[in-house]
C-alpha cells in the first residue's frame, strides 16, 4: 500500500493509501506523543516506512499504523505500506 497523505489533529495521526484505506492513531498510545505540543507534533518527518518527530524523537512505522488498525498483515517485505514522495 502506498501512503500519500498524512495528517494529524488534536488527538491522532492519519495516514491514507492511493486507493483511500486510512489508518490512524491515537497520541495517547505513545506517551511522547500524548506529552508533546501541538507544535512539537506538527513537526514530523516523512520516510519511506514512516513518520519521524524529530523533537520529541519519537518514530511510528506505517505498517505497524496499518496493522494495528487491522488493515494489513505484518511482513518482511520492506514495501509492504510506504510513502514514496513524488518529485
Amino acid at each position: 500500500m502506498r501512503i500519500n497523505k498524512v495528517w494529524i489533529d488534536d488527538h491522532s495521526v492519519y495516514a491514507a493509501t492511493t486507493d483511500g484505506v486510512v489508518a490512524s492513531y491515537d497520541f495517547s498510545r505513545w506517551p511522547r506523543l500524548r506529552d508533546a505540543s501541538p507544535e512539537q507534533r506538527a513537526q514530523f518527518e516523512l520516510s519511506y516506512s514512516g513518520i519521524h518527530w524529530p523533537t520529541i524523537d519519537e518514530d511510528l512505522s506505517f505498517e505497524g499504523m496499518f496493522h494495528a488498525a487491522g488493515l494489513c498483515d505484518t511482513s518482511e517485505r520492506e514495501d509492504n505500506v510506504y510513502y514514496l514522495a513524488v518529485s
